[in-house]
């Protein structure tokens, strides 16, 4: 089965296997719109894309999944850092809090 998502760079094709690596540069909203694998790595980023959509961060990029479970994503104008835990607990970074 084939997943296609439209990014600013044009049509991104995974074609018949998805990596967890491509998922990485993706806004939360676009995430949430793919069907993913059912590797637990896919739920994690998927649980957390959710929860950046709830929180009125669907436009943050994700950057970064670490081994433990958190997911860090970027602010699309500033870069600053906003982390998920695995729970869903979110953590701005101080300067954006600010903001």
């Amino acid at each position: 089965m084939e997943s296609r998502v439209d990014v600013k760079m044009g049509m991104r094709d995974f074609g018949s296997g998805l990596s967890v690596d491509e998922l990485v540069g993706l806004s939360a909203v676009e995430i949430i719109q793919l069907s993913t694998p059912s590797e637990t790595v896919f739920l994690v980023v998927q649980k957390a894309a959710e929860r950046m959509v709830q929180a009125s961060l669907r436009d943050h990029i994700l950057v970064e999944i670490w081994e433990d479970g958190h997911t860090v994503w970027s602010e699309p104008e500033l870069g600053l850092p906003v982390v998920v835990s695995p729970l869903g607990r979110i953590t701005k970074s101080k300067s954006s809090q600010d903001s």
